[in-house]
């Protein structure tokens, strides 16, 4: 009798006690300057990652991390789904993308027209231009999809202040948790980014363009307003600003959760409950 009973209150310990019962995280392992790794429920996204200028002020990813997100290895051994924000050095290589997407065909990109037409120009296209989304910037509610389980909602969001510059946002959902990377957006232009209603999505954890949403309280008043994410992650820091970025987050009160990655690689896992 008391083996019979022993059990199952062991097992009710067990799940009163997990951490993860009734949550769910996000897992998001920091490449360099607005590059990230996303994971979710054993599902991978890249952002931003392959690229080789810093133009000497932001982080660039080693030669050793490029060669292992191109050949999927540990800990990108299953990110088949790469997001580019928008045609900039910082953010995009055509020739690291196209090795990329060489290298497995079941690789897919996302990126706005003028990266997809950068890399379409490669003499080899057309062994891998079936891997590319192409979007449509005039009817943007169309660029909507789901691959590989991952649902992902593209908007062109402005730059800065320069309207030209074709930059996405990105509203990433895995598994019921939703992920919103900005690109460069970083604020300037309200009318048409107050129109995406981001605030009615119950965003999960937002990456954030550094230069915008959080130092001053109009900042902060704006992000809440128009995102109202649970969680931030602050991107696009020069390293030599990130020890005063993360003195200036810790002196905020009373605002959402900030995250401030220091280094290349370095992990975060993001709890959240279960919705």
């Amino acid at each position: 009798m008391k083996r019979k009973i022993l059990i199952p209150l062991l097992l009710l310990t067990n799940i009163i006690f997990s951490p993860c019962f009734g949550q769910k995280k996000i897992d998001v392992t920091y490449i360099a300057n607005s590059g990230f790794l996303i994971e979710s429920s054993g599902k991978q996204i890249i952002i931003d990652a392959l690229f080789k200028h810093g133009w000497g002020n932001y982080l660039i990813p080693t030669d050793s991390i490029v060669s292992d997100i191109i050949n999927q290895r540990d800990p990108f051994n299953i990110s088949n789904l790469m997001l580019i924000t928008h045609n900039h050095g910082d953010h995009f290589d055509p020739s690291m993308v196209v090795a990329y997407l060489l290298n497995n065909s079941e690789n897919i990109l996302i990126a706005p027209p003028l990266v997809t037409n950068t890399i379409l120009k490669h003499p080899d296209h057309k062994k891998f231009e079936s891997q590319i989304v192409q979007l449509d910037k005039i009817n943007q509610e169309k660029n909507d999809t789901t691959i590989q389980g991952i649902r992902v909602r593209s908007f062109f969001i402005q730059h800065d202040s320069r309207p030209q510059i074709e930059n996405l946002g990105y509203l990433i959902e895995i598994d019921k948790l939703k992920v919103f990377h900005s690109g460069d957006y970083n604020g300037s232009e309200i009318v048409e980014f107050g129109k995406l209603q981001l605030q009615n999505e119950n965003i999960d954890l937002a990456f954030l363009n550094f230069y915008g949403f959080w130092n001053t309280k109009e900042e902060r008043e704006f992000t809440e307003k128009y995102i109202n994410p649970k969680k931030i992650t602050l991107m696009h820091i020069p390293p030599a600003e990130i020890e005063n970025v993360k003195d200036s987050v810790n002196l905020i009160e009373g605002f959402i959760d900030i995250t401030v990655f220091e280094s290349s690689m370095k992990r975060k896992s993001f709890i959240f409950n279960s919705k």
